[in-house]
Protein backbone atom coordinates (compact mmCIF):
# COMPACT_ATOMS: atom_id res chain seq x y z
CA UNK A 1 0.00 0.00 0.00
CA UNK A 2 1.43 3.20 -0.91
CA UNK A 3 0.40 7.10 -1.49
CA UNK A 4 0.05 7.87 -4.87
CA UNK A 5 -0.58 11.23 -7.05
CA UNK A 6 -1.15 12.44 -10.55
CA UNK A 7 -2.00 16.10 -12.03
CA UNK A 8 -3.64 16.56 -15.96
CA UNK A 9 -4.01 20.76 -16.91
CA UNK A 10 -7.18 21.89 -18.78
CA UNK A 11 -9.89 19.69 -17.76
CA UNK A 12 -13.01 21.75 -18.23
CA UNK A 13 -10.50 24.65 -18.59
CA UNK A 14 -8.79 23.82 -15.73
CA UNK A 15 -6.30 21.15 -13.82
CA UNK A 16 -7.81 18.09 -11.89
CA UNK A 17 -5.22 16.61 -9.42
CA UNK A 18 -5.74 13.02 -7.87
CA UNK A 19 -4.31 11.43 -4.17
CA UNK A 20 -4.53 7.70 -3.71
CA UNK A 21 -4.03 5.38 -1.64
CA UNK A 22 -3.19 1.96 -2.72
CA UNK A 23 -1.26 -0.89 -3.97
CA UNK A 24 1.01 -0.15 -7.07
CA UNK A 25 -1.23 -2.47 -8.97
CA UNK A 26 -4.56 -0.52 -8.13
CA UNK A 27 -3.04 2.82 -8.28
CA UNK A 28 -1.70 2.50 -12.18
CA UNK A 29 -4.78 0.76 -12.77
CA UNK A 30 -7.18 3.60 -10.94
CA UNK A 31 -5.00 6.80 -12.84
CA UNK A 32 -5.52 5.04 -16.32
CA UNK A 33 -9.71 4.32 -15.65
CA UNK A 34 -9.64 8.27 -14.56
CA UNK A 35 -7.78 9.53 -17.22
CA UNK A 36 -10.19 7.71 -19.61
CA UNK A 37 -13.29 9.02 -17.69
CA UNK A 38 -11.85 12.31 -17.44
CA UNK A 39 -12.21 12.45 -21.83
CA UNK A 40 -15.28 10.65 -22.02
CA UNK A 41 -16.95 13.17 -19.58
CA UNK A 42 -15.16 15.92 -20.97
CA UNK A 43 -17.03 15.39 -24.41
CA UNK A 44 -20.07 15.54 -23.06
CA UNK A 45 -19.83 18.74 -21.03
CA UNK A 46 -16.69 20.48 -21.81
CA UNK A 47 -17.37 24.25 -23.33
CA UNK A 48 -14.18 24.72 -24.31
CA UNK A 49 -14.04 21.86 -26.92
CA UNK A 50 -16.57 20.23 -29.57
CA UNK A 51 -18.93 18.63 -26.55
CA UNK A 52 -22.65 17.55 -26.47
CA UNK A 53 -22.94 20.13 -24.45
CA UNK A 54 -21.49 22.68 -27.65
CA UNK A 55 -23.84 21.10 -29.80
CA UNK A 56 -26.79 21.32 -27.96
CA UNK A 57 -26.04 24.95 -27.18
CA UNK A 58 -25.76 25.34 -30.86
CA UNK A 59 -28.42 23.72 -32.17
CA UNK A 60 -30.91 24.93 -29.04
CA UNK A 61 -31.26 21.33 -28.14
CA UNK A 62 -31.75 17.73 -29.51
CA UNK A 63 -31.27 14.35 -28.04
CA UNK A 64 -29.48 13.93 -24.80
CA UNK A 65 -27.38 11.32 -23.42
CA UNK A 66 -28.18 9.57 -20.25
CA UNK A 67 -25.12 11.16 -18.12
CA UNK A 68 -26.29 14.82 -19.74
CA UNK A 69 -29.92 14.09 -18.72
CA UNK A 70 -29.02 13.54 -15.34
CA UNK A 71 -26.83 16.74 -14.87
CA UNK A 72 -29.78 18.35 -16.26
CA UNK A 73 -31.88 16.82 -14.14
CA UNK A 74 -29.63 17.84 -11.08
CA UNK A 75 -29.32 21.46 -12.01
CA UNK A 76 -32.97 21.86 -11.72
CA UNK A 77 -33.47 20.41 -8.98
CA UNK A 78 -30.92 21.94 -6.83
CA UNK A 79 -32.49 25.29 -8.87
CA UNK A 80 -35.85 24.54 -6.85
CA UNK A 81 -33.84 23.59 -3.58
CA UNK A 82 -32.30 27.00 -3.26
CA UNK A 83 -35.21 29.40 -4.68
CA UNK A 84 -33.43 30.09 -8.02
CA UNK A 85 -29.61 31.04 -5.96
CA UNK A 86 -28.58 28.74 -7.86
CA UNK A 87 -29.03 28.43 -11.57
CA UNK A 88 -27.98 26.77 -14.23
CA UNK A 89 -28.84 29.94 -16.68
CA UNK A 90 -27.52 32.66 -14.29
CA UNK A 91 -27.31 35.50 -16.75
CA UNK A 92 -30.85 35.37 -18.00
CA UNK A 93 -33.05 33.57 -14.91
CA UNK A 94 -36.04 32.15 -15.48
CA UNK A 95 -37.04 28.55 -16.81
CA UNK A 96 -33.34 27.97 -18.38
CA UNK A 97 -34.62 24.60 -20.35
CA UNK A 98 -37.27 21.73 -20.53
CA UNK A 99 -36.81 18.10 -20.63
CA UNK A 100 -38.93 16.45 -22.90
CA UNK A 101 -38.18 12.94 -22.99
CA UNK A 102 -35.24 12.19 -24.47
CA UNK A 103 -35.26 15.45 -25.56
CA UNK A 104 -34.05 18.96 -24.09
CA UNK A 105 -35.35 22.28 -25.40
CA UNK A 106 -33.11 25.08 -24.26
CA UNK A 107 -34.87 28.64 -23.65
CA UNK A 108 -31.15 30.63 -22.84
CA UNK A 109 -27.72 29.47 -22.93
CA UNK A 110 -26.57 27.16 -20.18
CA UNK A 111 -23.94 27.23 -18.13
CA UNK A 112 -23.04 23.58 -16.53
CA UNK A 113 -18.99 24.70 -15.53
CA UNK A 114 -19.61 24.38 -11.86
CA UNK A 115 -22.02 20.89 -11.64
CA UNK A 116 -19.68 19.50 -14.29
CA UNK A 117 -17.02 19.99 -12.28
CA UNK A 118 -18.17 18.55 -9.32
CA UNK A 119 -19.88 15.44 -11.06
CA UNK A 120 -16.49 14.67 -12.72
CA UNK A 121 -14.23 14.93 -9.59
CA UNK A 122 -17.46 12.91 -7.91
CA UNK A 123 -17.18 10.10 -11.04
CA UNK A 124 -13.47 9.85 -10.71
CA UNK A 125 -13.42 9.25 -7.02
CA UNK A 126 -15.94 6.28 -7.63
CA UNK A 127 -14.02 4.83 -10.54
CA UNK A 128 -10.38 5.42 -8.41
CA UNK A 129 -12.50 3.17 -5.65
CA UNK A 130 -14.15 0.68 -7.80
CA UNK A 131 -10.50 -0.48 -9.39
CA UNK A 132 -8.41 -1.02 -6.13
CA UNK A 133 -8.05 1.99 -4.48
CA UNK A 134 -8.63 2.15 -0.46
CA UNK A 135 -8.83 6.16 -0.21
CA UNK A 136 -9.02 8.67 -3.05
CA UNK A 137 -8.93 12.45 -2.62
CA UNK A 138 -9.23 14.62 -6.29
CA UNK A 139 -9.47 18.37 -6.83
CA UNK A 140 -10.78 19.49 -9.85
CA UNK A 141 -10.12 23.57 -10.07
CA UNK A 142 -10.86 23.74 -6.54
CA UNK A 143 -13.67 21.25 -6.49
CA UNK A 144 -13.19 18.16 -3.89
CA UNK A 145 -13.98 14.99 -4.02
CA UNK A 146 -13.25 12.04 -1.29
CA UNK A 147 -14.03 8.86 -0.79
CA UNK A 148 -12.75 6.25 1.42
CA UNK A 149 -11.40 5.31 4.99
CA UNK A 150 -10.00 8.39 7.17
CA UNK A 151 -10.25 12.51 6.13
CA UNK A 152 -8.90 15.10 4.50
CA UNK A 153 -7.91 18.40 6.48
CA UNK A 154 -9.38 21.26 3.96
CA UNK A 155 -7.55 24.49 4.82
CA UNK A 156 -10.13 27.36 3.45
CA UNK A 157 -7.74 30.69 1.89
CA UNK A 158 -8.56 33.99 3.21
CA UNK A 159 -10.74 35.61 0.41
CA UNK A 160 -8.49 38.78 1.38
CA UNK A 161 -5.15 37.83 0.92
CA UNK A 162 -2.30 37.76 1.36
CA UNK A 163 -1.20 34.25 -0.35
CA UNK A 164 0.83 33.27 2.57
CA UNK A 165 -1.71 34.36 4.95
CA UNK A 166 -2.68 31.51 7.57
CA UNK A 167 -5.88 29.70 6.55
CA UNK A 168 -8.54 31.17 8.90
CA UNK A 169 -10.58 27.77 9.01
CA UNK A 170 -10.71 24.41 7.86
CA UNK A 171 -13.32 21.73 7.13
CA UNK A 172 -13.28 17.94 7.76
CA UNK A 173 -13.76 15.96 4.49
CA UNK A 174 -14.57 11.89 5.24
CA UNK A 175 -16.43 10.92 2.44
CA UNK A 176 -17.73 13.55 -0.27
CA UNK A 177 -17.20 17.34 -1.66
CA UNK A 178 -15.86 21.10 -0.73
CA UNK A 179 -16.86 23.68 -3.14
CA UNK A 180 -15.55 27.14 -2.90
CA UNK A 181 -17.51 29.99 -4.63
CA UNK A 182 -15.67 34.09 -4.00
CA UNK A 183 -13.90 36.53 -5.66
CA UNK A 184 -10.27 36.50 -4.68
CA UNK A 185 -9.23 34.35 -8.10
CA UNK A 186 -11.65 35.80 -10.33
CA UNK A 187 -13.28 38.64 -8.77
CA UNK A 188 -16.99 39.67 -9.05
CA UNK A 189 -18.02 37.29 -11.25
CA UNK A 190 -20.41 35.51 -9.52
CA UNK A 191 -24.33 36.81 -10.52
CA UNK A 192 -27.23 36.92 -8.35
CA UNK A 193 -29.99 34.51 -10.98
CA UNK A 194 -32.60 36.46 -9.42
CA UNK A 195 -31.40 40.08 -10.30
CA UNK A 196 -28.99 39.23 -13.13
CA UNK A 197 -26.26 41.59 -10.93
CA UNK A 198 -23.33 40.15 -9.79
CA UNK A 199 -23.95 39.19 -5.72
CA UNK A 200 -22.02 41.02 -3.24
CA UNK A 201 -19.45 39.11 -0.73
CA UNK A 202 -16.32 38.09 -0.44
CA UNK A 203 -16.21 33.85 -0.30
CA UNK A 204 -18.94 30.81 0.33
CA UNK A 205 -17.74 27.25 1.03
CA UNK A 206 -19.43 24.01 1.82
CA UNK A 207 -19.00 20.75 2.38
CA UNK A 208 -21.81 17.91 1.37
CA UNK A 209 -22.53 14.73 0.61
CA UNK A 210 -20.55 15.03 -3.26
CA UNK A 211 -18.60 17.76 -4.77
CA UNK A 212 -21.73 18.37 -6.89
CA UNK A 213 -23.71 19.35 -4.31
CA UNK A 214 -21.33 21.19 -2.59
CA UNK A 215 -20.70 23.28 -5.67
CA UNK A 216 -24.56 23.82 -6.44
CA UNK A 217 -24.91 24.78 -2.29
CA UNK A 218 -21.62 27.53 -2.23
CA UNK A 219 -22.74 29.22 -5.01
CA UNK A 220 -26.52 29.69 -3.29
CA UNK A 221 -24.87 30.66 0.60
CA UNK A 222 -22.53 33.33 -1.37
CA UNK A 223 -25.49 34.09 -3.18
CA UNK A 224 -27.79 33.64 0.05
CA UNK A 225 -25.98 34.55 2.70
CA UNK A 226 -27.39 33.02 5.96
CA UNK A 227 -30.58 32.50 4.54
CA UNK A 228 -29.09 29.65 2.78
CA UNK A 229 -28.44 27.89 6.23
CA UNK A 230 -31.93 26.12 6.03
CA UNK A 231 -31.44 25.46 2.71
CA UNK A 232 -27.58 23.39 3.87
CA UNK A 233 -29.33 22.14 6.55
CA UNK A 234 -32.22 19.97 4.93
CA UNK A 235 -29.29 18.84 2.41
CA UNK A 236 -26.95 17.46 5.67
CA UNK A 237 -24.16 20.33 4.82
CA UNK A 238 -21.99 22.16 6.73
CA UNK A 239 -20.99 25.78 5.30
CA UNK A 240 -18.63 28.56 6.13
CA UNK A 241 -19.80 32.27 4.79
CA UNK A 242 -16.74 34.85 4.86
CA UNK A 243 -17.26 38.27 5.99
CA UNK A 244 -15.31 41.73 6.41
CA UNK A 245 -15.96 40.25 10.40
CA UNK A 246 -14.73 36.78 9.47
CA UNK A 247 -15.40 33.32 8.62
CA UNK A 248 -19.36 32.23 10.05
CA UNK A 249 -19.79 28.80 10.18
CA UNK A 250 -23.27 27.17 9.99
CA UNK A 251 -25.74 25.82 9.91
Amino acid sequence: MGRYGARWEGVLGSYLEVQLLAPPWAARRALKGIQEDIARLEGLFSRHRESELTRLLAAGGGPVSPEMRFLLEEALRLMEATQGAFHPAPRHGGVPYRLVGERVELFAPIDLDGLAKGHIADRAAARALALGAKAVLVNLGGDLARLGPGEALVALESPLGPDNAPAPHALRLGQGGVATSGVRHRGAHLLDPRTGRPAEGLQASVLAGSALLAEALAKALFVLKEEAWPILRAFGAQGVLFTREGPKAGP
